[in-house]
């Protein structure tokens, strides 16, 4: 089994590479929590319960939105968990609009899958 380090090292790499859904797939546990702070303008709920759930959200954010001048801080490791700083730029697919974004990402594996993560951002 990889060890957290190294997850949260191919993770935070295939991110980097705009290879979101990839690493969603590789990555979470069947039964993975993801938490975001509000409901989605697209009205998905802020908690998105199972891998389905999840992967359809993200999905369906990547479908409406591109990420630019993506830049990752991390990971930072400590006990079952690590977490990343994101800033980026989303490209709004259908208007071509440009907004700057950071957020903070934290993830908790275990056995070697990622079963919940949580984004923070203003």
């Amino acid at each position: 089994m990889q060890s957290l380090a190294d997850i949260a090292s191919d993770y935070a790499a295939l991110l980097a590479k705009g290879e979101a859904l990839a690493a969603a797939e590789k990555y979470w546990a069947s039964d993975i929590i993801a938490f975001e702070p509000a409901k989605s303008e697209a009205g998905d709920p802020a908690i998105a319960m199972g891998k389905p759930a999840a992967i359809a959200r993200l999905t369906r954010w990547l479908e409406t939105n591109a990420m630019s001048e993506l830049l990752i801080d991390g990971p930072f490791v400590t006990g079952d968990q690590f977490a990343l700083f994101i800033d980026m730029e989303i490209v709004r697919r259908a208007t071509g609009e440009r907004q700057p974004f950071s957020e903070i990402a934290t993830y908790t594996v275990r056995e070697g899958q990622i079963v919940e993560e949580r984004f923070f951002y203003g």
